[in-house]
């Protein structure tokens, strides 16, 4: 794994104080990926995202969770990736402090276990109450590997996946440009940072 880094304005204080931290980091199916971690010295402001440098479709990645095993199936997903759970009825969209991350389906069901607890906490009502923690219940189950589930994961920058070892239990569509641009993408200034490395890796050549 190797590293570069970038200044650029921070997309919270405006000032030139933003250090963008990249590492090559390879990875199966995607030969390699950048990761990029980003901390403002003057605000404090920090994210991540992770990005490719080649160009990919807009995709769709579609697992059903129905063996315990597909529980440590990798799961990419970057700063303009939005992940469903149908069956649970949770959609997670990119926002200004999308978190991107490498983890796997348990990884991220934990994370929307976490989100609805935080929701089903500040519900205006005692129904949203009830309706959070019966789903919090399922989404309990579906970690321990006793209920069957679908992940979905969508980007318009297809650099989100699902990878599990066996490729065949996964459908992977490309979106079609309609499809696409009816996702919420990236942050505006997130994509620009992108372009900016990818500028610099086309004028010095590969990080690596």
């Amino acid at each position: 794994m190797s590293s570069d880094e970038i200044v650029t304005e921070c997309p919270a204080c405006k000032k030139e104080s933003m250090t963008v931290k990249s590492m090559v980091y390879p990875i199966p199916y995607f030969n390699e990926l950048i990761i990029f971690v980003m901390k403002c010295s003057e605000c404090k402001f920090t994210q991540k995202d992770i990005f490719s440098v080649e160009q990919r479709p807009p995709v769709r990645w579609e697992l059903l969770v129905d063996d315990v095993d597909l529980l440590k199936t990798r799961v990419i997903r970057s700063g303009s990736g939005t992940m469903r759970l149908p069956d649970f009825g949770i959609d997670v969209e990119p926002g200004p402090a999308a978190e991107a991350f490498i983890s796997n389906v348990e990884g991220v069901v934990q994370r929307m276990h976490d989100v609805t607890g935080i929701a089903m906490r500040s519900a205006d009502t005692e129904e949203q109450q009830e309706r959070g923690k019966e789903i919090m219940e399922k989404l309990k189950e579906a970690m321990e590997g006793n209920l069957a589930f679908t992940l979905v994961i969508e980007d318009p920058a297809g650099v989100s996946a699902i990878l599990p070892d066996d490729m065949s239990k996964v459908n992977r569509t490309e979106l079609s440009e309609e499809e696409a641009s009816e996702l919420r993408g990236a942050p505006f200034w997130l994509d620009n940072i992108r372009d900016e490395y990818a500028k610099v890796v086309e004028t010095h050549g590969s990080a690596t």
